[in-house]
């Protein structure tokens, strides 16, 4: 993708220089059974997983749905990271954009932006979301996860 296209997720438009469309990757529509967020993206020295969503399940009220959710997410993340780094090292015949030739240096942020989301349940969320992976995932690949809303997605010049 290059800088004039904005993907439309949720009901947000994205900036997505330098991105792959991973859910569009004939990789992705050939293996069954697996989760994916909607984009991969290069930005500067960070490999960005970007899942959009509407809205979130309340963080303070952690029944079922809370946790059903989170692991929905956790999936995406895993999922994507195995999908991407499969296709990177040549499984899959999918080609990579322009710029993803740097994605062997990078560090791994697992981003989700809700845009209905009140700013106060960004950092439970992203606390479940981090506590969620299994410890041999976190230990190998140290992923940071970020949760923002509409208007800190704008901030982190994630949306138009």
């Amino acid at each position: 993708m290059n800088n004039e296209q904005f993907p439309h997720h949720s009901g947000m438009d994205f900036i997505a220089d330098n991105a792959f469309p991973i859910e569009e990757s004939q990789a992705y529509k050939s293996v069954c059974d697996i989760k994916s967020v909607e984009f991969v993206r290069i930005k500067k020295d960070k490999l960005l997983f970007v899942e959009a969503k509407t809205s979130f399940a309340n963080p303070e009220n952690p029944p079922k749905s809370f946790r059903k959710e989170i692991k929905k997410i956790r999936d995406k993340y895993i999922h994507s990271l195995n999908l991407f780094s499969a296709i990177k090292t040549g499984v899959y015949e999918d080609a990579l954009p322009d710029g993803f030739e740097v994605a062997n240096k990078v560090s791994i942020q697992f981003i989700l932006v809700v845009r209905n989301l009140k700013s106060e349940w960004c950092r439970p969320i992203q606390l479940a979301i981090e506590r969620s992976f299994p410890k041999y995932f976190k230990n190998i690949w140290k992923p940071d996860v970020l949760v923002v809303n509409h208007d800190t997605a704008k901030k982190y010049s994630l949306i138009n």
